[in-house]
């Protein structure tokens, strides 16, 4: 079922179905959270890292997942909803929440998300990363 869930999900995107992008894909599709570079990586030993840093970006261009850069640095890639993809500016109306217990990394919909607006300036996207304690560690 995921497997096809992701063939689905790469022709949609007019990517090329290939084995390694299933497997990557796959693997978003079952985590269902973001995740960081360096479990990304243990999980695709068998990939090089050059081959799996090329399937991560053609997802990220085609709207597949979005990166998270936290502010200590940390990299994150979570899986974009539907209406991310069809969305023309691939803007994500959600916030980036970091637990301060766990280190878990959630995207959480929020109502009414910011819009921004200056005199004179053009946002393009707008990441907002909160902290605090989730719900698995109150």
């Amino acid at each position: 079922m995921l497997h096809l869930k992701s063939k689905n999900l790469l022709k949609n995107c007019s990517l090329a179905v290939t084995k390694n992008r299933i497997k990557v894909l796959n693997f978003f599709l079952k985590e269902a959270k973001p995740l960081d570079l360096k479990i990304i990586n243990s999980k695709f030993k068998d990939l090089d890292r050059v081959t799996l840093f090329r399937i991560l970006s053609i997802f990220e261009k085609n709207k597949l997942i979005h990166s998270i850069i936290l502010d200590n640095g940390k990299k994150f890639f979570a899986l974009c909803n539907h209406e991310c993809r069809a969305a023309d500016n691939h803007n994500h109306k959600h916030i980036h929440f970091v637990c301060n217990k766990c280190d878990d990394v959630t995207c959480l919909d929020i109502d009414n998300f910011p819009k921004l607006k200056v005199p004179n300036y053009t946002f393009k996207d707008v990441n907002i990363n909160v902290s605090g304690i989730c719900s698995n560690c109150n």
